[in-house]
């Protein structure tokens, strides 16, 4: 075998098995080709670093020791490229069904493989360049690939920096303002708020005039009171209006204060950006709260716990997709109460009478019959009842006992008799989903923009061309009937029209076999609240106590196909927010208030696999590649000889 063609081999093997294991895991996933395809990949990289060794041992033997450099690097960068694949196979076994690296070994061992790759593909780029125009023998440059080399990794550790950096400020949300920052102006949910408001609010800003933080609150409050008759705004400094501090019971500057009659709520600014800066950025939230607890009854949500519901009151931090920390915090400052209903709050009894409504969210163990009989009886004494379902069986396992089984479960069942029939079948679409964990499960991460005309999502179907999307991860879907006597179902959100029920759970498309069509996600049922007497006994209807016959409120139910969608790591995204704010709030019934306050320091909606995909290789391959080719061409011209035989 020749010498050049045994150099020529060693690069061919290894390009060939880096081609082969990414097509492997990229697309071949759950294919009977892909531990081929692997197999055969991973061979030929070895096969390629034992090519090199040749070569070096070659070159030793036929004295040509400066090639031996040029030939060690070779086989340092082939063999950074087979350890990170080594590394890459090792965390996806290690990581299992997590959807995402939740221990500091895991995420070293994720940065560990990344930054092998990275440093082996830039180092073997530079290398494998100036070996095509290295000599052989005593015409070998070795100090000249080793600068190359050098040249590479320098540029490898600039990518990984700026990588770095792009992917901490998106994970933090941090940005550089010199103007520091646009306070936000009232939302469209704080908007409708203050034009809903039937009594009157006063609110004062006690600040020292010419004051740094008084301009950026006047930013926000500016032209606020026009939005409605009943609010005012006033500013106000303690040492020169002592009286209207005595008033809004203040004794500092730096409060903003509420006041409608005899309830007073306020929240403290400081006087100076350093202490401001945090509360100026929440300042939508900040004040939504306090005229929500100024003007509005405080509303009492109940989520039921004891069947292995998402949960806010975790021992420790490791809940992951079950915690609802988030979502818990977020609601009191909404100006609602959160409580626990389990059986030992009653949940075989009764539902506490000061319940504005109850939300069960998720869970794998089936209700008590005489649970469900409790929320059915409440639902239909004009309650109001949150359903978040899950198709309950986690990633890996097997149908269990001990496994909520929807065809049994009561309550599940007699949502069916209303006209919500749950599916617990698993959703997936090859092209549209969310790549969160770079995995083949990744076709069950969906998203959705559909959305009905229904009033719980009038926010979400506004915005649904601006990017406002649900992410649901391994949801099922409801079969709905509009013809139930006593009830109004309609249907709220849809997947997209490319999903289809992956019965087998193979993470692909079976042509054939499966449909491809959309699915309905979520779904509102409302009792028709009968004004005409019993035909029998000739009754008239009875209202709830205290209400009269005219304002007696319908029973009222929400129903999800995928809890997850309020979990912690899902309902950082905006649209699964919205959805349950704005669901809440139809729940409840009152004055309709859709939407979510807003801030400095929202998470965005996150982009779908598709366009990660085109902005990555844009941005991060395709931008410094034509850099690259830009400087190779212009030192490959810097090097011909010059016209009349110059140097």
């Amino acid at each position: 075998m020749s010498t050049h063609f045994v150099e020529n081999l060693r690069v061919v093997s290894t390009v060939a098995g880096i081609g082969l294991v990414f097509a492997g895991e990229r697309y071949f996933v759950g294919a009977p080709s892909h531990m081929w395809l692997v197999a055969v990949g991973i061979s030929l990289m070895v096969a390629g670093i034992a090519f090199a060794i040749k070569s070096l041992l070659d070159a030793r033997a036929r004295g040509h020791n400066r090639e031996l450099p040029s030939w060690r690097l070779a086989i340092c960068w082939q063999s950074q490229i087979l350890g990170a694949s080594g590394l890459y196979f090792l965390y996806f076994k290690l990581l299992g069904s997590r959807p995402f690296p939740d221990t500091f070994a895991m995420k070293a061992l994720l940065a560990s493989w990344v930054l092998m790759a990275v440093f082996g593909f830039f180092m073997g780029f530079g290398i494998e360049w100036a070996q095509l125009n290295n000599g052989r023998a005593e015409m070998a440059e070795p100090q000249r690939v080793r600068l190359t080399a050098r040249s590479a990794l320098k540029v490898a550790m600039l990518f990984v920096i700026i990588a770095s950096l792009n992917y901490m400020a998106v994970k933090k949300n941090v940005t550089w303002d010199l103007s520091y920052l646009k306070t936000t102006r009232p939302s469209e949910s704080t908007a409708k708020v203050i034009s809903s408001l039937e009594q009157d609010v006063s609110v004062a800003l006690f600040f020292p005039l010419g004051n740094e933080v008084l301009s950026h609150v006047h930013l926000y409050f500016s032209g606020i009171s026009a939005l409605s008759p009943h609010l005012s705004v006033n500013t106000f400094d303690v040492e020169i209006n002592p009286l209207s501090a005595e008033e809004f019971k203040v004794n500092r500057n730096g409060y903003v204060v509420l006041k409608s009659g005899s309830n007073t709520e306020r929240f403290d600014l400081g006087l100076t950006m350093s202490t401001a800066k945090k509360t100026l950025k929440n300042i939508d939230i900040e004040f939504q709260k306090a005229l929500l607890a100024t003007t509005q009854k405080r509303k009492v949500v109940y989520f039921t716990r004891g069947h292995g519901e998402l949960t806010w009151n975790g021992a420790d931090e490791g809940l992951g997709l079950k915690s609802i920390k988030l979502i818990e915090k977020y609601l009191r400052t909404l100006n609602y109460t959160v409580k626990f209903f389990g059986v030992s709050e009653g949940s075989t009894k009764e539902v506490p009478a000061d319940a504005d409504a109850v939300v069960v969210a998720g869970g794998d163990l089936p209700f008590l019959i005489a649970e469900a009989e409790v929320l059915q009886k409440y639902v239909e004494g004009h309650g109001k009842l949150m359903l978040l379902l899950d198709v309950d069986v986690p990633l890996g396992t097997t149908m269990s006992p001990n496994v909520r089984d929807a065809t049994h479960d009561p309550l599940v069942k007699w949502l069916s008799t209303i006209g919500l029939t749950f599916e617990p079948k698993m959703l997936a679409n090859m092209t549209n989903h969310y790549a969160g964990t770079k995995s083949a499960a990744d076709v069950w991460f969906l998203y959705t923009t559909v959305f009905t005309s229904h009033e719980s999502v009038q926010t979400l179907a506004r915005n649904d061309q601006k990017g406002a999307a649900i992410l649901t991860l391994r949801s099922g879907y409801f079969t709905t009937k509009q013809d139930v006597p006593e009830w109004s179902v309609n249907d709220t959100v849809r997947s997209l029209s490319d999903t289809f029920v992956d019965e087998n759970r193979n993470f692909k498309y079976d042509e054939g076999k499966e449909v491809r069509g959309p699915k309905v996600l979520g779904a509102v049922a409302e009792q028709k609240v009968s004004t005409k007497p019993d035909p029998k006994s000739g009754a008239q209807p009875s209202p709830l106590p205290g209400a009269k016959p005219d304002e007696t409120p319908p029973g009222r139910v929400v129903a999800f196909a995928d809890a997850s969608i309020i979990s912690d790591p899902l309902i950082q995204n905006q649209g699964n927010l919205v959805y349950f704010v704005d669901s809440l709030r139809w729940l409840v019934g009152g004055t309709l208030v859709t939407g979510v306050p807003v801030s400095e320091e929202d998470i965005r909606i996150r982009h779908t696999s598709k366009e990660d995909a085109a902005w990555f290789y844009g941005t991060i391959v395709l931008v410094p590649g034509l850099v690259l080719l830009a400087g190779a061409l212009a030192t490959r011209r810097s090097r011909r000889p010059r016209i009349g035989g110059a140097v």
